[in-house]
């Protein structure tokens, strides 16, 4: 494992062991939310493709997805998070917040959803961003 520098900060990932868990993971949501994530990712900036690449991680297998409607229904918020097998070795925990074509992530200590294919040293990397709904369907805004 080469150590890989984002911004001030060094991890140490295990990429063939990340992305192996990601190729494991099999999530069926129906949730609509969910599902415009989905389509809108898979058709995403490709800085933030690469971004997920290089650490191993598939765009499409979040750990955790939250969603709130903003902007009349027009947009979505989505917040969660990602695992991967690594370590942090330099910079601070909590300190790291890196924005990449709107996509602001962050590494913190939650350590929720954790999948269970997982084992061994795990960072996890959170991340918030405000995407369109691209569904036929109508966003349920209370």
């Amino acid at each position: 494992m080469e150590p890989i520098q984002v911004e001030e900060w060094t991890l140490v990932i295990d990429i063939p062991k990340t992305k192996e868990v990601y190729k494991k993971i099999n999530y069926k949501n129906d949730v609509v939310e969910w599902l415009n994530y989905m389509e809108v990712c898979s058709i995403k900036d490709p800085k933030v493709l690469a971004f997920f690449e290089r650490l191993g991680i598939d765009i499409l297998k979040p750990s955790q997805l939250s969603y709130y409607p903003v902007e009349e229904g027009t947009m979505m918020m989505y917040t969660g998070s990602y695992h991967l097998c690594g370590e942090l070795v330099e910079g601070e925990m909590d300190g790291w917040d890196l924005v990449i074509e709107g996509h602001c992530f962050s590494l913190t200590q939650e350590y929720d959803a954790i999948p269970q294919e997982m084992s061994g040293d795990i960072l996890e990397i959170s991340f918030e961003v405000i995407l369109p709904w691209i569904l036929d369907i109508p966003i349920h805004v209370e």
